[in-house]
């Protein structure tokens, strides 16, 4: 990708997280190329990328739009969410061990790296978290477990939620995740499930802002 279509990239992918470009908001390559003082092509091989992301849709006869998601969407992907993953923290407590556990650990020191300083680096957050909650499903062993959670690892979803986080919030999930790992130290798998549910079920109140995050043309 081109140094225009990598700026360009980063641009809306920015826009869209931070809610500037709110769902449903209809990208006209022409504003946005004027904006960033580039040509249209390198703006157009951003919004394909973005596509695969899942952060934009494509409609017909209606261009590049911000991909949407309605609160009953995003509740029922919390709520399965919540009772999946803490059924595989379950499963993990009886089978993880110290590799998996020091690797656990590794994707929480990075989240906690990546809020500190001014500005949280919210990108790295979420790819750190989506790495922790994909190493406790894998310690579960259960591989049809894990097809049915990794459908609901939305990323473009888990990172717009991670940008409306305050700092207390982040730090809370950071926490959560240092206790799910206790739990999993210590083999107490009823201790991991009831940390894992309430950890999911605590960002839920955001499903509400983010389904509103919608802008009309």
């Amino acid at each position: 990708m081109s140094t225009s279509a990598e700026r360009a990239y980063k641009y809306i992918r920015s826009s869209i997280l931070s809610g500037h470009y709110g769902g449903g908001k209809r990208l006209k390559e022409q504003e946005i190329a004027g904006a960033l003082a580039i040509s249209r092509t390198p703006v157009r091989d951003a919004i394909r990328r973005l596509h695969s992301d899942g952060l934009i849709d494509f409609e017909p006869n209606q261009g590049a739009r911000v991909a949407t998601w309605s609160k009953v969407d995003l509740t029922e992907i919390s709520v399965m969410r919540a009772l999946l993953e803490s059924f595989a923290a379950e499963l993990a407590a009886v089978k993880i061990g110290d590799k998996e556990l020091d690797e656990l650990g590794t994707h929480t020191d990075a989240m906690q790296k990546a809020l500190d300083g001014d500005q949280p680096r919210i990108d790295q957050i979420s790819a750190s978290n989506l790495a922790f909650h994909q190493g406790v499903v894998l310690a579960a062993g259960n591989a049809r477990l894990l097809l049915i959670i990794e459908g609901l690892w939305v990323l473009p979803l888990v990172a717009r939620k991670f940008a409306l986080f305050d700092r207390s919030s982040l730090e809370q999930s950071i926490n959560h995740h240092r206790e799910i790992i206790r739990a999993l130290h210590a083999h107490d798998g009823a201790w991991a499930s009831a940390i894992m549910r309430a950890h999911i079920l605590a960002a839920r109140g955001y499903d509400g802002m983010l389904a509103g995050m919608t802008e009309d043309d």
